[in-house]
């Protein structure tokens, strides 16, 4: 059900142009010099492991790393860090997990029709809800003029062969356009949209940040887009 991004589309993630504000969200939700993080903090889709590397030399937790690609999860083994292969919508808790991170992924996990993606979106952050487990979402917030539309033109545009041939095109002379998710899809949501998702599968929202609003291209606000930015959010079970 789930479509899945090809190696040449991952490489483009290899960077850790975020992981410093990332980190520091993380901070403010978890940091208590007089409590300290017990247990293993996971890293869903870390990726080659930036931001679990800056987790681990900060605060000296065991950081593990849940990938599907196989380069990802070998290059976190070379720096040292615990890495494994996994399909975060398919995942079985080893029950060391205490914190569960979700950094700028959620937002990949789509399927062929809008019901379908955001049953993945979900079932990927119910596997880890538990009253001793915490959640970390780091995710991509897109406000749009007329409300929750952008992110859905989006997807429709990505996810679809043929808009996404048109995208391409249309990108080669207007850049603000470029997406490497064309022929795949992608599925942004507004705040309030990722907060009833969370609430739906039974979580409280205990802390979100508002991350800064990125410049929007004037070509962009054709698809309605009022702002961008980055947001976290902390989830605890409301079980």
């Amino acid at each position: 059900m789930q479509k899945t991004l090809g190696a040449n589309q991952l490489s483009e993630f290899y960077h850790n142009e975020f992981v410093a504000d990332q980190v520091l969200d993380f901070k403010v939700c978890f940091y208590d010099a007089s409590n300290p993080i017990t247990g293993v903090i996971i890293d869903i889709g870390g990726g080659v492991g930036y931001f679990a590397g800056a987790v681990k030399n900060d605060l000296g937790n065991t950081v593990r790393v849940i990938d599907m690609d196989p380069l990802s999860v070998a290059n976190c083994k070379k720096l040292g860090l615990d890495a494994e292969m996994g399909d975060c919508t398919k995942l079985i808790p080893k029950g060391d997990e205490t914190i569960v991170c979700f950094n700028l992924i959620l937002h990949h996990l789509v399927a062929s029709t809008e019901k379908n993606t955001k049953i993945l979106q979900a079932s990927a952050v119910r596997i880890w809800r538990s009253n001793s487990r915490k959640i970390f979402v780091n995710e991509y917030i897109y406000e749009s003029y007329i409300p929750n539309l952008s992110g859905w033109l989006i997807y429709q545009i990505t996810s679809s062969r043929f808009l996404s041939t048109i995208g391409r095109a249309v990108s080669k002379i207007i850049p603000s356009f470029r997406a490497n998710t064309f022929g795949t899809g992608v599925r942004f949501r507004s705040h309030r949209e990722w907060k009833q998702i969370f609430t739906h599968e039974g979580f409280q929202v205990t802390k979100s940040i508002i991350g800064k609003n990125e410049h929007v291209a004037l070509p962009l606000r054709m698809l309605l887009i009022k702002n961008i930015r980055r947001d976290s959010f902390l989830l605890e079970s409301s079980n």
